[in-house]
């Protein structure tokens, strides 16, 4: 009867050792994707900051000027006006380009796929990557949650080989089946091993925490000069 009390303890010992180890994980997962998060406000905010914000305070400024021209040197005041007017379209750029990186309103209007060839796009063209999208089965609008979540993880695998792979070239594809998306993102960059994966690297984190929302699974493959394979499934169980 002690043998059997004594192993009862200890196997309810070692279950609440591995919850209770299991619960720090979580817990550092939770922190790695809040300061992720107060990155990602830090950069808009920058953004915002040295863009419309600094447009619209020189706006003001120019609009004084112009109505003191008005009275004074009218073809002077047009010139100031035709400046004005260029400001305006390049603040409205910054913001519409800020409001899609928060979040993409062609997601709702136009689905998954088109929102995607219009980001590569820029992305080649800022960058100087080229991308090769590919989309293989039968195309489908899916839930919101996962079509946002398919984005961002596409976009966030790109903003890593843009700033980390050293690339030249990338693939996308996106597989529809019945059951679930298949998503390969691959690059011909520098790689990396395995063990040179940091606790900080805030941008792996969240792919496997946006990933583990919706019960997908995420494989990373990378070797040194070999660059790099993400592998993604997010299952589904049908459109909208």
């Amino acid at each position: 009867r002690m043998g059997v009390a004594r192993d009862y303890l200890f196997g309810r010992l070692s279950n609440l050792n591995e919850q209770f180890n299991d619960l720090q994980e979580k817990q550092k997962v939770a922190l790695k994707v809040i300061r992720s998060q107060e990155e990602e406000r830090k950069r808009v905010a920058r953004e915002i900051h040295d863009g419309p914000a600094q447009s619209l305070a020189n706006l003001v400024f120019r609009v004084e000027v112009s109505q003191q021209l008005i009275d004074q040197d009218i073809e002077k005041a047009k010139n100031e006006l035709d400046e004005l007017k260029k400001i305006v379209r390049l603040s409205v750029q910054d913001v519409r380009k800020i409001i899609f990186d928060l979040r993409p309103m062609s997601l709702d209007d136009l689905g998954l796929i088109p929102t995607l060839k219009r980001y590569i796009n820029k992305f080649i063209e800022q960058t100087g990557i080229m991308v090769d999208l590919r989309v293989l089965g039968n195309e489908r609008r899916l839930p919101t949650s996962h079509e946002v979540t398919i984005f961002r993880l596409v976009q966030e695998a790109l903003n890593n080989i843009y700033k980390h792979a050293q690339a030249s070239y990338s693939r996308v594809s996106l597989e529809f089946t019945s059951a679930q998306i298949n998503i390969l993102v691959s690059d011909d960059g520098c790689g990396f091993a395995p063990e040179e994966i940091k606790d900080d690297s805030f941008g792996l984190v969240s792919m496997r925490e946006r990933c583990n929302l919706l019960d997908g699974s995420i494989d990373i493959n990378s070797n040194k000069n070999e660059g790099t394979r993400i592998k993604i499934s997010i299952p589904v169980e049908g459109g909208k």
